[in-house]
């Protein structure tokens, strides 16, 4: 199935709870929030929606959609109103999908995915609850801090309103930070890790910005249009790294003991697992490297870079400052520890 169907289905599956939950909502406002064409809404309506229904299809067991001018609204049939009894496996699934729920571009749900989820679990009782809710916390990763939940709320503002953001970002190939303008068209959770794909006027292109390098968000004025074919599931794959023809690769030997822990985020091209229980990652880095010398650094002796001769240097150099620095705050702080002045006497009484 294309990407275009993929995203044709979730926009018809996304809009019967919105139309159900604002009778009468606008096909605009509706166009917008899917950021494509009214009329395309239109024929999602027409041509998909209305063919839906439930067995034994009679003509009243379809849904009924009414569209008065600009305005559309639903109306359920009768089975639908009986309640939800699902399996297990049946809750997990839709438990899992929900947790995509907020990927992509801004979801037309507000809260609603939070709410079907409480819902969801409401419904499950005893064994099948404690299942759904060790699902919950085998999928849910690490949690997101604080300032990168601050920058996507900043991106998906630019997203509601279509207006590029300014943001200050951090290159960790070449080691710089640079203001950019970008239009932010969706984000991904990559492993993990949020990007946030968006077109880049100082590259002219799209590209993948990692959330975390990002501070500074500021909304613009200037208004921008998701190119129609723009789907987030060209961004849903192994490596999200967009190489800009400069980078160099980096071998970086991990002991058996911290093996595990130096490649989590690696594709499996990537690693080299060796018989002693050592790895070998491989990085793709620009010529300044800075970022990956103090990832290196984290691992103490447990990290060795192979190569090349240049890189080599480069940690060599980057240990060597760490080291000067770590000596200059010492003598710091015993400069500051020592009392100033000659010692004070006590005069004995006389």
């Amino acid at each position: 199935m294309s990407s275009l169907a993929l995203d044709r289905i979730r926009r018809c599956l996304a809009m019967v709870p919105l139309i159900r939950a604002r009778p009468g909502i606008r096909l605009g406002e509706l166009a917008s929030m899917f950021g494509v064409a009214e009329s395309e809404v239109r024929a999602d309506i027409t041509d998909v929606l209305t063919l839906c229904g439930v067995p034994p299809y009679l003509p009243h067991n379809y849904f009924v959609f009414q569209i008065d001018g600009d305005r559309v609204r639903i109306k359920f049939a009768e089975h639908l109103r009986r309640p939800v009894h699902l399996t297990l496996q049946e809750a997990l699934a839709i438990g899992l999908a929900l947790r995509g729920v907020g990927s992509g571009r801004v979801p037309p749900f507000g809260d609603a995915a939070a709410r079907l989820r409480e819902k969801l679990r409401t419904v499950l009782r005893g064994g099948d609850r404690a299942v759904l809710d060790a699902l919950d916390r085998s999928v849910a990763g690490r949690e997101v801090p604080g300032p990168v939940t601050a920058t996507i709320a900043g991106l998906k503002a630019a997203m509601a309103r279509n207006v590029a953001a300014r943001i200050v970002y951090y290159t960790a190939g070449r080691d710089a930070v640079t203001e950019r303008e970008i239009e932010p068209y969706g984000l991904v959770d990559h492993r993990g890790t949020w990007y946030v794909v968006a077109r880049d006027a100082l590259r002219g292109r799209e590209l993948p910005f990692r959330v975390d390098r990002i501070r500074d968000v500021v909304l613009t004025d200037r208004e921008y249009l998701v190119p129609d074919d723009f789907t987030t599931e060209l961004y849903r794959r192994d490596e999200m790294y967009a190489e800009s023809g400069e980078e160099v690769a980096v071998r970086v030997r991990f002991a058996e003991g911290v093996a595990q822990r130096a490649t989590e985020a690696a594709a499996r091209k990537d690693v080299e697992v060796r018989p002693d229980g050592s790895v070998v990652r491989t990085f793709r880095t620009g010529p300044r490297a800075r970022w990956l010398y103090a990832f290196v650094a984290r691992f103490g002796a447990d990290a060795e870079v192979l190569g090349p001769p240049e890189h080599r240097a480069g940690m060599i150099a980057y240990l060597d400052e760490l080291l000067a620095a770590a000596g200059e705050a010492r003598a710091t702080a015993a400069a500051r520890a020592k009392p100033s002045g000659p010692p004070r006497t006590r005069r004995k009484p006389s």
